[in-house]
């Protein structure tokens, strides 16, 4: 295990306090995030800034790719500036190469999307870029394949694109 799990809890200092000796076992990043349901609240904007970075790599990897552009040159000067992310840099050569292998699967960040397309419904927040991402998961899924990684949100870009093989 490499103890790299950001964990962020939802609750009382003093409930925190005791269980953080195994919160550090298992992650990095243990934080205390508010009251009982604010780690929630925080991993579904989390999935919401992961679906958004992937959605917006594909789409630079298939405008680069329509440019005749070396995708791999590319994507090394981007991710060497203030367009590179974690994101980027574990999923944007297996995006380049088609390789969808799962990660997070497909089917779960739909149901994460849902969560936060919910929450931020029931809050009166407007997330249009999520909310249009969220769709996107969602046919992914409904096309068959939720088993595939994240990642494959390329294939939504290349079919808006005209591009499929």
């Amino acid at each position: 295990m490499e103890a790299k799990l950001s964990i962020m809890v939802g609750g009382q200092q003093e409930d925190f306090d005791t269980a953080k000796p195994i919160f550090d076992v298992l992650g990095t990043t243990p934080v205390l995030v508010g009251p009982n349901g604010a780690g929630q609240t925080v991993k579904a904007a989390n999935q919401l800034i992961v679906a958004g970075n992937i959605q917006l790599v594909a789409e630079a990897l298939v405008f680069l790719e329509a440019h005749g552009v070396d995708t791999e040159a590319g994507l090394e000067v981007l991710g060497g500036g203030l367009a590179g992310s974690t994101v980027m840099a574990r999923k944007g050569e297996a995006m380049r190469k088609r390789e969808f292998q799962p990660g997070f699967r497909i089917a779960l960040h739909d149901k994460d999307m849902k969560i936060v397309t919910t929450a931020a419904r029931e809050a009166g927040v407007a997330i249009p870029l999520g909310a249009q991402v969220a769709q996107f998961v969602g046919a992914l899924k409904h096309q068959g394949h939720g088993g595939l990684d994240h990642s494959a949100l390329l294939k939504i870009v290349e079919q808006l694109s005209g591009r499929t093989e």
